[in-house]
């Protein structure tokens, strides 16, 4: 049988979480060993599946698209720490804190800010060393570290390397919002909504149309395909899931901020209308 749903960005993230957080390769770093989850929306949702319990996912983030469209950094104050665990226990650190400590049949969770088709992930970076990308994913690769990319649909782009080849702090000549560059990764273990449908319920899941308005934006439509039960199962499971509410925004001072950004050093009334 085939059927066909459309999920929302939330509803995309919970639907993710549930999936990584029950392949084996994490359940083992879970238990026996580290597994470092760090910052970002979807991530925000693994997290609060395995602890089990509700947290301020907007609050877990670096890097952020909000209210009016802009490319922004969520200060320090406003951040929580990431969560973290070592043989089942939480560790309140960052992961670079430890990546010398990770040995074989550790995860390390990254977010990602675009996919492709190819499988390519994209992550945007604002920090002049590159912030979690020069913190941890080089230390773990160097190491041998199984690190999963956990990331939406809705970051679909046509081509990750092309999109790496622009951009840049120093080399966009005007922005609105924070000037970034975009890292490139060949060979991450990439989880969309297509492969957490195959590892939840078996199915087989086609990416069939995308976009929405008045709260659905950033919506992806959805066939999968499959025995009548593993189907069945699976769009009872969507429907549970449809009452999950969009991720708030938390923005702090731009007067402070030190992210180099069109809006860097403006008092809130100096901002436009869309941004306060």
């Amino acid at each position: 049988m085939e059927a066909l749903f459309t999920l929302t960005p939330a509803q995309s993230k919970r639907l993710i979480a549930k999936a990584v957080v029950k392949m084996p390769e994490v359940r083992k770093a879970l238990e026996e060993g580290y597994l470092l989850i760090g910052r970002g929306s979807t991530n925000a949702y693994i997290a609060e599946e395995v602890l089990g319990k509700p947290m301020e996912k907007e609050r877990y983030m670096a890097g952020q698209v909000i209210r009016g469209g802009v490319l922004c950094a969520l200060d320090q104050a406003n951040r929580t720490r990431p969560v973290s665990f070592h043989k089942g226990e939480v560790i309140e650190v960052e992961p670079g804190a430890v990546m010398d400590k990770l040995g074989p049949g550790d995860v390390v969770l990254k977010g990602a800010n675009a996919v492709d088709p190819e499988g390519n992930v994209g992550i945007v970076m604002a920090n002049p060393v590159g912030g979690t990308m020069g913190q941890f994913y080089m230390p773990a690769k160097a190491q041998g570290i199984t690190i999963i990319f956990p990331v939406g649909l809705e970051k679909l782009i046509p081509s990750v390397p092309d999109a790496a080849r622009a951009g840049g702090r120093l080399t966009l000549g005007r922005s609105i919002g924070a000037r970034v560059g975009m890292a490139c990764v060949t060979d991450g273990l990439v989880i969309t909504e297509l492969e957490a449908l195959e590892e939840l319920f078996g199915v087989e899941a086609l990416h069939f149309a995308s976009g929405g308005y008045g709260g659905a934006e950033g919506s992806v439509t959805l066939i999968v395909d499959g025995p009548d039960e593993e189907v069945n199962a699976c769009l009872d499971f969507i429907e549970g899931i449809k009452g999950e509410p969009p991720l708030p925004a938390v923005k702090g001072p731009c007067k402070d901020c030190p992210v180099l950004c069109s809006f860097q050093g403006r008092e809130e009334e100096d901002l436009p209308g869309y941004l306060r």
